[in-house]
């Protein structure tokens, strides 16, 4: 009787420690559960495609508006260099002079070659002339009989040989002044010249240095302007036009924005990238702009791209985050972390994070929290 009434007390001193245990368990659980008060008051939105105005924002990288390689046009002896890398010039500028020695020499023969020639047909056109009053002659005796056909026959076969002689030198004075004038031509050209207005790039040679016609001695660029030739995908060539504006911007000077045209357009698509070569030019008044600096441009081409949006008023910050309060079916509040695009006015796109109709918080969103029961009119 004792034994049993000793397992009963035991057995409810176990039954009494359990209860005891779910009691404080169930107490605690109860304690930590969200108290949820009454539905908050929102204004909410849904997420809709929207037809966003773009621009093209390409890189390139900066190139003069001109190069010219400056090369002798004849063969000879770098004499003068004038030039040098950075150095500013302007058209009809003397750059480089090659040694002229020999063609001064060849002028001077040239020259003589000219005074001989001359002579011979003053010589020619005196002995022509001669001739020509003793024909006259000669026909007036022979009018008269004093003299035979077979003597006039003679002078005047003499005579028109002597025309011919004169024709001769005459061509030879022809010949010599063309030598002499090619040679003065040569002797110009051992002076070289800038072709254009802008800036000494390299400079290649240095005097004593042999040159001929497809050595260059020094490139001139034009800085002037500049231009970029940027890649434009096959999906946006088709808005744009030449003549339209474009903003440049480079990283050496993030803070100044310089002004560009698009100048031309390639006629065809590069079949690997499936992009076509758009030329834009640069005014570059202040200089400050460099070939081979990369260059971020922005062309005005007014794309319109569709895509989801949300409010503005929607949108929360959290340090780097971007995101939203997303509405479930018990009308219940969950960030939802997004990534977004272009901000257009009161608009935002939407890149990744929400689906097209989903229900967002627009207003009111910065005091609430995760599992919040809201309710909208």
């Amino acid at each position: 009787m004792l034994k049993r009434l000793f397992v009963v007390l035991i057995l409810g001193a176990l039954l009494a420690w359990v209860g005891l245990r779910l009691y404080r368990e169930l107490a605690v659980e109860s304690m930590d559960a969200p108290q949820r008060g009454p539905a908050l008051l929102v204004e909410t939105a849904t997420v809709r495609p929207h037809a966003f105005e773009t621009n093209l924002d390409l890189l390139g990288e900066l190139r003069p508006q001109a190069t010219v390689d400056v090369m002798s046009r004849i063969s000879g002896r770098l004499q003068q260099v004038l030039a040098d890398r950075g150095d500013p010039v302007s058209k009809g500028k003397l750059l480089a002079v090659v040694d002229d020695v020999d063609l001064l020499q060849q002028i001077h023969r040239a020259e003589a070659a000219v005074a001989v020639a001359s002579a011979a047909v003053s010589r020619e056109e005196a002995t022509y002339e001669n001739l020509k009053v003793q024909v006259a002659r000669y026909r007036e005796l022979h009018e008269e009989n004093l003299i035979s056909n077979q003597d006039l026959e003679d002078l005047v076969s003499r005579m028109r040989v002597s025309q011919a002689q004169l024709d001769l030198v005459r061509a030879q004075v022809r010949q010599a002044e063309a030598s002499l004038s090619e040679y003065k031509i040569q002797h110009d050209q051992t002076r070289i010249y800038s072709p254009l207005d802008g800036f000494v790039g390299v400079r290649h040679l240095e005097p004593g240095a042999l040159v001929n016609p497809s050595v260059p001695i020094v490139s001139v660029l034009e800085l002037e302007r500049v231009k970029t030739v940027v890649p434009v995908s096959e999906s946006g060539i088709s808005s744009i036009r030449v003549g339209l504006p474009a903003r440049v911007v480079v990283d050496v000077y993030p803070d100044r924005v310089y002004q560009g045209t698009v100048t031309r357009i390639s006629p065809f698509l590069n079949p690997e990238t499936r992009s076509a070569d758009v030329e834009i030019e640069i005014v570059n008044r202040d200089g400050m702009l460099k070939p081979g600096m990369f260059a971020h441009v922005r062309i005005d081409a007014k794309i319109s791209v569709t895509a989801l949006s949300i409010p503005r008023s929607a949108l929360l910050t959290r340090g780097e985050r971007h995101g939203v309060y997303f509405l479930t079916r018990e009308r219940t509040t969950v960030f939802r972390e997004i990534e977004i695009g272009r901000i257009e006015g009161d608009v935002v796109e939407v890149l990744t994070g929400l689906n097209d109709g989903a229900e967002v918080v627009a207003s009111g969103a910065q005091n609430l929290n995760d599992g919040d029961a809201v309710r909208s009119e």
